[in-house]
């Protein structure tokens, strides 16, 4: 096997993780389906690209995958030149991207069948800080193998822990998500009630900074002044925001609770993409409160 290790999928994520794991002095085999990421990860140093999925399975021991949607994450591990087409027995497999549980363990049946041994650890950060290796991730699935993934996952991030068998850490990654989306719809909703009162939203989101209580977070720390501003600051991309709170509403709904707000939250980034703004940065979701009133529900 000529390489360390694979990955599959060069996104907003990706790139970042591939690009640290080269510079900790591995030698990385990648693939994404789009040409032109391709043709910028073949200039990097330490990345070799290869045709496609199947072809980075059958060189290399290890193989992250980072994929944008369940669709792409069945086609990469079990479709035409998938990794199960070109993996052999022992290859460990890891998926980083946040997906359902019950996807993450139908890979994990479908790759046993194979003698691939898959986990799952998708990724709790932001774009900026795959970048700067500050991403962390849990990991699920058998723990014998996470010894072998562990040098990987730390030049990629600040750490990881394992949470349980398989599918677990998608579970505890949606969940914390949901918490983030629903956040986003929250702070924004209280600062257009700032500006409809006439408050200086500026002294506002200063004074909850430095209450630091029960309002602040590090979501409001980074993100208060640009959900008024609108500035684009490489903050999640809607997409997979919408995504994350539908599956946040979903785990919910399957243990039988109504969860209103993980439900307007799910509704109001679902608005939002309905509007057309899927180019857009999940921040604008404030646009929805910022239109809304009250007489208009009536």
């Amino acid at each position: 096997m000529p390489n360390d290790v694979g990955f599959i999928g060069l996104g907003h994520m990706g790139m970042f993780m591939v690009k640290n794991i080269a510079k900790a002095g591995y030698a990385v085999t990648v693939y994404d389906a789009k040409p032109e990421t391709r043709d910028g990860a073949s200039a990097i140093s330490g990345i070799e690209v290869a045709a496609s999925s199947a072809d980075v399975a059958a060189q290399v021991p290890v193989l992250f995958t980072c994929l944008p949607t369940p669709e792409s994450v069945e086609a990469v591990y079990t479709g035409d030149k998938g990794i199960a087409e070109g993996g052999s027995a022992g290859l460990i497999t890891c998926d980083c991207s946040t997906m359902p549980p019950e996807l993450s363990r139908s890979i994990a049946e479908a790759m046993e069948a194979s003698g691939i041994h898959h986990m799952d650890a998708p990724i709790f950060g932001l774009p900026l800080q795959a970048r700067d290796g500050e991403v962390f991730f849990p990991v699920s699935g058998d723990e014998r193998h996470v010894k072998t993934l562990a040098p990987f996952l730390d030049a990629m991030g600040r750490g990881h822990q394992y949470v349980g068998e398989s599918g677990t850490a998608g579970i505890t990654k949606i969940l914390q998500n949901g918490l983030g989306m629903a956040h986003a719809v929250l702070i924004s909703e209280v600062l257009v009630t700032c500006e409809r009162l006439g408050l200086d939203t500026d002294m506002f989101i200063e004074l909850v900074k430095n209450v630091r209580g029960l309002g602040h977070s590090v979501y409001f720390e980074r993100f208060a002044e640009v959900l008024v501003s609108g500035e684009k600051v490489q903050a999640p991309f809607l997409p997979p925001a919408a995504k994350d709170a539908g599956l946040a509403m979903d785990l919910a709904h399957g243990v039988d609770l109504p969860a209103p707000m993980l439900e307007e939250s799910a509704a109001v980034y679902r608005e939002a993409m309905e509007r057309g703004w899927s180019k857009e940065e999940m921040l604008v979701v404030s646009r929805i409160a910022r239109g809304r009133k009250l007489s208009d529900a009536s």
